[in-house]
């Protein structure tokens, strides 16, 4: 199978070693560099000419706002073309290909490291020809495939974004919040003497893994039933204290997050 990879950065590169045995893959990427550069990564083959972007396959792993360009420029190039979207339903790639289909991994992928692929859960919509060439895909990585509706991609790809990317930042503020208490100081003060911050932050990432982790666990056993805290309380002494504590904008934050616990919007 003749596989042009179109894209070369983090979901490209963490799914080109696959796509590298699935049949002879080649690389296009706008930036010409960035491309070679992963294409001698894995092995493949760079291309510079955009008129040579065609083949059996394409797997495009570029940014959601650059799917419609990609498609129409290299319009009716493929026989399958597969984009890895979650927001994006596989039609918005049809001129490009005679079959389409989308392929998204449902997790965050912050570098090109092909090992976060394996054996993560992934969803698949489109033609039954882009499916096929999926699920071999799938069998390579391996990947835990599940079909999903195109009409609800927006839904979809929303879910993943408030159980990932916003997490994430509610995490990274929680962890700078606890920077602020100097957790460590009591217990490490020689430490904290001579400048050595390293022990901070191991604290600050135990201190977010034990609390992100044991929330978890009771999602998965209680679901809606796990909610804790003063907004389920409805303890306004302590959420105007601790929003007052807050940033104009995390405060708002903070308070409409309340709002929705105290009026059962969750």
């Amino acid at each position: 199978m003749d596989i042009v990879l179109i894209g070369a950065g983090r979901v490209a590169g963490a799914f080109a070693p696959f796509l590298m045995k699935l049949g002879s893959l080649r690389i296009w990427n706008r930036t010409f560099e960035n491309g070679n550069i992963l294409a001698k990564k894995v092995g493949a083959v760079a291309i510079s000419d955009p008129s040579q972007v065609k083949g059996d396959l394409a797997f495009v792993a570029v940014s959601d706002k650059a799917l419609k360009d990609v498609a129409e420029q290299f319009s009716r190039s493929f026989t399958v073309a597969i984009h890895t979207s979650g927001f994006h339903p596989s039609s918005v790639i049809q001129p490009m290909a005679k079959y389409v289909g989308s392929l998204h991994p449902w997790l965050p992928i912050p570098e090109q490291d092909h090992t976060l692929l394996v054996n993560a859960l992934a969803t698949f919509e489109g033609d039954n020809e882009a499916e096929q060439v999926a699920l071999e895909l799938g069998r390579i990585v391996p990947l835990r495939l599940h079909k999903i509706d195109s009409q609800k991609k927006v839904i979809y790809h929303t879910a993943a974004v408030m159980l990932s990317n916003y997490v994430d930042v509610l995490m990274i503020k929680g962890g700078e919040l606890l920077k602020e208490t100097g957790i460590t100081a009591a217990y490490d003060r020689a430490a904290n003497d001579n400048g050595d911050s390293s022990n901070e932050l191991e604290a600050q990432k135990l201190f977010v893994k034990e609390i992100v982790e044991a929330t978890l666990k009771n999602y998965l056993k209680l679901g809606k039933d796990s909610l804790t805290g003063p907004a389920v309380r409805k303890d306004m002494e302590v959420i105007d204290a601790e929003a007052s504590a807050l940033s104009e904008k995390w405060s708002l934050v903070y308070r409409l997050l309340a709002e929705i616990i105290m009026e059962g919007g969750i």
